[in-house]
């Protein structure tokens, strides 16, 4: 589970920074710390606000002020407790010796803690309140969504990700794509040091190409789940889904991954079947548990009809969700609604997913094209071939961060995880792949990196 932000006490009246000191340049470093017999492969990402964020192994995530970036990096770079100290007060000249030792400390312990074998998904979306932390300057999303294409571009796209600073990728199998490319591409990914992960449903892989891909460097395998009942989620997910599901992720204990289950909350799965699914999946080992809703506006009685829910309902599933939360081991993540789209299949929208894992994270199409979590599916930019200061400081992101940062709660509604970024009941905070925005025709072509779009919708951070 994520760590609470350490030393934000320390130095709230810090002198000006001296020139001297270590250089803490914004990017993201790769570590490798032996505690006890198994080595830790450590992620250190430097924002330009010099807070950062430290992952270990794809298993625990600490998120650190600018004290705790620094010293975490000296320790991981073997530095002595006395050249540490200097390093501090090189840059925060009130510091006392009291309060270094005390902090240092606390960060030796933490890079311990991390160490230890555990739970290996990192969280990217905002069900903790650090993350949602918006004042804080990202140089990058944490996590990037990449759909699976020709491996000669998806390793091009991997290597732009890692240089920007996004330090894990979660690759979304198509199943019309060569599945024998993944294994290659996950091994791109680890070769560069980032945590990598898969998306599908269990019936695009084979048990051999989830040992492949574990031989590759997997850290976790998400896979589709609709339900308990077995006849309802073949129906949607292909004949003998369900078994295929439960036996992958059996296989992922043996192979070490952890296994993520992706539930979609549609009309036929939350009337009164969801308590089957919280009870059933921490049976199976499964205590990460990933949601969307596959959502439409009050109004649309077709595509109520048609199996999405409509806005209204999102805040009692919700609850339910996060009654259920209290009451089980597993640990609940929310992704952001997905607008129900009149012209696909009921079954071809839940196979697809939702845009991405989470607000802190990012879709990359097939060709580079990056697409924000929320509003229509514009193109901000390639990875591949436009400068990432342009994409990321493109309007819609900017816009986004502004809304965030207000309120989104209202006296309507229970304190929610799902309300953090935006009101799961307004259509424009949801991602739409449908041409509407807004409820309205989206005028921005979408095929041409680098439009600007209608950010009316939202953004990605």
């Amino acid at each position: 589970m994520p760590q609470q932000p350490l030393l934000d006490r320390i130095m709230t009246a810090i002198g000006a920074r001296p020139r001297r000191g270590r250089d803490l340049e914004p990017g993201i470093y790769s570590y490798e710390r032996l505690e006890g017999d198994w080595p830790t492969r450590f992620h250190l990402r430097v924002d330009p606000d010099e807070g950062g964020l430290l992952l270990a192994n794809a298993a625990e995530t600490a998120y650190l002020s600018s004290v705790g970036t620094r010293m975490a990096r000296d320790v991981l770079e073997g530095l002595s407790d006395e050249d540490i100290y200097g390093d501090i007060r090189a840059v925060f000249r009130r510091a006392s010796l009291a309060e270094m030792r005390a902090d240092l400390a606390q960060i030796r312990s933490l890079i311990a803690d991390l160490s230890s074998p555990g739970d290996n998904y990192p969280v990217t979306d905002l069900t903790d309140d650090q993350v949602a932390n918006w004042s804080r300057r990202l140089a990058a999303p944490f996590r990037a969504d990449v759909v699976q294409g020709d491996p000669r571009t998806g390793r091009e796209i991997l290597q732009r990700l890692w240089e920007v600073g996004i330090p894990h990728v979660t690759f979304l199998v198509r199943p019309e794509a060569p599945a024998d490319d993944l294994p290659a591409l996950i091994e791109a990914a680890e070769d560069l040091g980032m945590i990598a992960g898969l998306r599908a449903t269990a019936s695009w892989l084979s048990s051999d190409l989830i040992q492949r891909a574990a031989l590759a460097g997997l850290d976790h395998l998400d896979l589709l789940y609709l339900s308990t009942d077995l006849a309802a989620h073949d129906e949607l997910c292909g004949p003998g889904d369900h078994a295929r599901v439960l036996a992958a992720f059996e296989q992922c204990h043996h192979l070490e991954l952890c296994p993520v289950a992706q539930v979609p909350l549609y009309a036929h799965n939350t009337d009164g079947n969801l308590e089957a699914v919280f009870s059933a999946l921490p049976e199976a080992g499964v205590t990460n548990l990933s949601f969307f809703a596959l959502a439409c506006p009050d109004d649309d009685a077709a595509a109520q009809a048609a199996g999405a829910l409509p806005a209204r309902a999102l805040p009692q599933v919700a609850l339910s969700i996060a009654e259920a939360a209290e009451s089980t081991s597993a640990r609940y993540l929310w992704s952001p609604p997905v607008r129900f789209d009149s012209r696909q299949p009921l079954a071809a929208q839940l196979l697809a997913g939702p845009r991405t894992a989470g607000d802190v994270s990012v879709r990359v199409e097939a060709d580079g094209r990056v697409l924000p979590a929320r509003g229509g599916p514009t193109s901000v930019g390639n990875v591949v071939t436009d400068a990432w200061e342009e994409i990321w400081g493109n309007e819609c992101f900017r816009r986004y961060r502004e809304r965030l940062q207000a309120p989104t709660r209202c006296a309507d509604c229970p304190d929610l995880t799902i309300c953090v970024a935006d009101c799961p009941k307004n259509p424009e905070g949801w991602s739409d792949d449908t041409g509407e925005v807004g409820g309205r025709k989206s005028e921005v072509e979408s095929e041409r990196p680098g439009n600007a779009p209608d950010c009316d919708s939202g953004g990605e951070e």
